[in-house]
């Protein structure tokens, strides 16, 4: 019992809610690559994620639905470490993290480990797709899944390409606005600054 409370903390960590934990490895820099699309439509705003990875500056650019405010970024930040979020009253949040190493298949393994466990820290409907398009020309990884954490539940798509990961959390009594995520992604571009 001992070594599940264990394995649970440290998933619980990893993951908080539906969130990741995992620090980026930043040795090489991620190649640069335009989005596949450059508008900002209605009811989006632009926003941009600055990083040092392999000590060269780059910059993330997307677009985040309106009513998203920024949570992490800050423009005066001389050290960028390459993690931005973007929240919403309501608890949605988006994320981005530029340098990510770690495969999604390694945090599908773990999250299926507690699928269908019941009660707290219980996940649910774990999809992994890969290869997969994701963001520009990019094509890599997407996992989605259901969970329920200290009392809430969220559904929680990742995508990752590139060394770029991409985190989007909804509470599951909100409506999951997958074509905003779509949107978010068709505006992900990575530009060396």
């Amino acid at each position: 019992m001992r070594s599940r409370v264990a394995a649970m903390f440290v998933l619980l960590s990893a993951t908080s809610a539906c969130g990741s934990g995992s620090v980026p490895v930043t040795t090489d820099p991620p190649t640069p690559f335009s989005a596949s699309s450059t508008s900002i439509p209605d009811g989006f705003t632009a926003a941009e994620c600055p990083a040092v990875i392999g000590g060269e500056p780059v910059t993330l650019k997307l677009v985040v639905p309106d009513g998203f405010v920024s949570a992490s970024a800050d423009p005066s930040n001389r050290n960028p470490d390459g993690r931005c979020s973007w929240q919403t009253s309501e608890e949605r949040f988006l994320s981005v993290e530029v340098g990510e190493k770690e495969s999604l298949a390694d945090l599908s393994d773990e999250l299926k480990q507690y699928e269908d466990i019941g009660g707290d820290d219980e996940v649910k409907d774990v999809d992994y797709d890969a290869p997969t398009n994701t963001f520009g020309d990019q094509e890599g990884e997407r996992l989605s899944w259901w969970s329920y954490s200290d009392g809430m539940p969220a559904d929680c798509v990742h995508v990752q390409a590139n060394d770029i990961r991409l985190f989007w959390q909804n509470p599951d009594d909100l409506d999951q606005r997958l074509d905003d995520l779509d949107v978010v992604l068709a505006s992900v571009e990575l530009v060396r600054s």
